[in-house]
């Protein structure tokens, strides 16, 4: 059986379009099944962080990426390159075939911006595919595509039903290949994750499963502090935390040197619990004392009343970026080196 992981955001998440091609191969009696880890509320910085534990608990074949709805066009060029080079690292050491899924998002003007762009200039630099259902449904017009999205973004039973069959059909006839995976199995691993669950002293007991991959936070009660020991200076660059009824403001202090970093973890959606990567910037830290504020913040729910009881924090990770050694240093400037005199396309 060819098993086909699909990585992504909340498109992925939900059901719809990973069912639908798991019916198409059914009715064609084809050995291949869709898997799915879908996270809605994360970025492109939280799977290169957990690229390897998503791999590691869910063994697949091949890997689509529905990477580009979401915040991906938050990050600038490099940045957004810096982290797809991390995760297709991680895929080539494992021998992965990829391809890239670009779904439509509300909001984008898919005439001027800049990730068709890079999808085309990595298909056709590293031979990587990309199905592109963005534009042809842009284009249709938003009058048309109400009954394939139900805001834009969300699959209607109609764009299910779409969706899927492209997907199908992309594996189907011919699936994507290996040829990318020499270029991007020897470099190195710039970006990871430390869970909390591996550090001496602390207990991680709330389970959060999304899609097969378990997390497992550290609660942080309202006015409570906990300090998070980092082993050696890292340098941060966000946390995993949940968003939820009784979440808040966390308060992320670097008591070394004084800096602080104020997060809320909450918002219009807060209704439900859900994980999301935030950013936390602290270069060179050794430790960080994390607290959680009393106030509820002053956001509306969508639907509901808001819990008015005391504020509850939660963290299962810390994201950082390694410090690379020189040897590591050369073979990522032989990678851009490479790719620049090809003539790659710099979105």
């Amino acid at each position: 059986m060819l098993r086909v992981l699909c990585l992504g955001y909340s498109v992925t998440e939900l059901p719809g379009y990973v069912e639908r091609a798991n019916a198409l191969a059914a009715a064609e009696g084809r050995p291949v099944t869709f898997l799915r880890s879908g996270w809605g509320g994360h970025s492109l910085p939280a799977i290169a962080c957990l690229i390897d534990e998503i791999l590691d608990a869910i063994p697949c074949d091949h890997v689509l990426l529905e990477l580009f709805t979401g915040n991906v066009r938050y990050f600038d060029g490099a940045t957004m390159r810096a982290y797809l080079d991390d995760i297709l690292a991680a895929t080539a050491r494992r021998n992965l075939p990829v391809a890239f899924l670009n779904l439509h998002q509300g909001g984008v003007d898919y005439a001027a911006e800049p990730v068709a762009g890079l999808l085309g200039a990595y298909r056709a630099l590293y031979g990587i595919p990309y199905l592109d259902i963005a534009a042809p449904v842009s284009e249709a017009g938003a009058g048309d595509i109400t009954y394939l999205l139900k805001d834009g973004t969300h699959v209607a039973p109609a764009g299910a039903e779409l969706y899927g069959t492209l997907v199908y059909a992309l594996m189907r006839a011919p699936p994507p290949g290996r040829a990318y995976l020499d270029r991007f199995r020897g470099l190195p691993v710039r970006f990871d994750s430390l869970p909390l669950r591996t550090l001496p002293g602390l207990e991680c007991g709330f389970d959060l499963r999304r899609n097969g991959i378990p997390l497992h936070f550290l609660e942080i009660p309202e006015g409570a502090s906990v300090e998070i020991p980092l082993g050696r200076p890292r340098h941060v660059i966000g946390l995993l935390v949940t968003y939820g009824p009784r979440a808040g403001t966390l308060t992320i202090r670097d008591p070394a040197r004084g800096r602080t970093r104020a997060i809320t973890a909450y918002d219009e959606v807060s209704y439900y619990t859900r994980s999301v990567y935030r950013s936390a910037v602290f270069p060179a830290a050794r430790s960080l004392t994390i607290t959680q504020e009393a106030a509820l913040p002053d956001i509306a729910l969508r639907k509901g009343e808001p819990d008015r009881g005391a504020r509850l924090g939660r963290v299962s990770h810390i994201f950082v970026r390694r410090r690379l050694g020189l040897a590591e240093r050369v073979a990522l400037l032989r990678h851009r080196l490479w790719r620049r005199l090809k003539g790659f396309r710099r979105a």
